[in-house]
């Protein structure tokens, strides 16, 4: 499965290298990660509970990061295993400045198996992009308030209280959205609410 795309953080790149590479950042910006640590040197392990569409369960993960460019990019390698199957992935994750903003891109190719292997291409596909867009959304709301507190003089502490990863049902339904843009690019009148509904009751069921 092809995974590619990009984001454009509002802060600057040494501040979005600085989250990429901090476990507890991510942890409190990623919707349902329960753990993630650094083990080693460029080593993350991590618990992540997802209950998206197709990918709902339990995973047990680890990360490497390779080719370290910092803070221009470096290659991830992602080892996810648990009650869904299993996700094997490499990606290269980029970032370059553009204004006082930062454009991230990542491309990669992700291998899928056990039941989440069973759902249709098309919307895996669009979970996973979906999910992704999400989590770097996420990740920018923390940047920023992380950098306003710089500026304030507000307390770590406070920004971490206030960035919070969503619940996973407000992250269900904001996937929702994204996956329904993708498979139902212009929903029509009543029809394309009913497809819109149902999408989000499949997509937030247990």
């Amino acid at each position: 499965m092809k995974v590619a795309g990009e984001y454009l953080f509002d802060v600057a790149p040494q501040e979005v290298w600085d989250g990429l590479l901090d476990p507890a950042v991510l942890a409190v910006t990623m919707p349902g990660c329960e753990k993630l640590e650094l083990v080693g040197e460029n080593q993350y392990e991590g618990t992540l509970d997802i209950k998206v569409g197709p990918v709902q369960g339990k995973f047990q993960g680890k990360i490497q990061l390779e080719e370290i460019r910092a803070p221009e990019g470096y290659t991830m390698k992602v080892d996810g295993r648990g009650s869904p199957g299993f996700v094997k992935a490499t990606a290269v994750v980029d970032l370059a400045g553009d204004g006082n903003q930062t454009r991230l891109k990542y491309d990669g190719d992700a291998q899928v198996g056990g039941r989440i292997a069973s759902v249709g291409q098309r919307l895996l596909d669009s979970s996973a992009k979906a999910i992704i867009k999400q989590s770097l959304e996420g990740l920018n709301e923390t940047l920023k308030a992380r950098s306003a507190a710089a500026v304030s003089g507000e307390s770590a502490e406070t920004v971490e209280l206030t960035a919070r990863a969503p619940s996973q049902a407000e992250f269900a339904a904001r996937v929702t959205k994204e996956v329904a843009k993708d498979l139902i690019p212009k929903p029509i009148l009543i029809g394309g609410a009913i497809l819109l509904i149902l999408l989000l009751i499949y997509l937030i069921a247990f």
